[in-house]
């Protein structure tokens, strides 16, 4: 038996580039930050990001023309930059 799999248009690729802006009072004033995709599944990221950020923190992702709300499960530091752990919380846009 041959299974033709396909990949889901909306797979994240490792290695994309995506912006990543954390929605606390004290630093939602500030601009989204640079982030890359490290580790993907549906309903959990990890990206690199040049900033830590507290376990909890619900923060904003946009990637690939779409944004959505994802919490903060994990923050590891690897030497000058942190490995950020998300977890879904909604999708809210798409684009297109």
């Amino acid at each position: 038996m041959i299974t033709n799999i396909q990949p889901k248009p909306d797979a994240v690729m490792v290695g994309r580039h995506a912006k990543v802006k954390s929605l606390e009072p004290v630093t939602s004033t500030c601009s989204p930050s640079p982030a890359e995709v490290v580790e993907f599944s549906e309903k959990k990221i990890m990206l690199r990001v040049h900033r830590y950020m507290s376990m909890g923190t619900i923060v904003q992702l946009h990637l690939d023309g779409k944004f959505s709300l994802w919490k903060v499960f994990c923050c590891i530091a690897t030497g000058e930059t942190f490995h950020l752990g998300l977890e879904l919380v909604q999708l809210v846009s798409t684009a297109g």
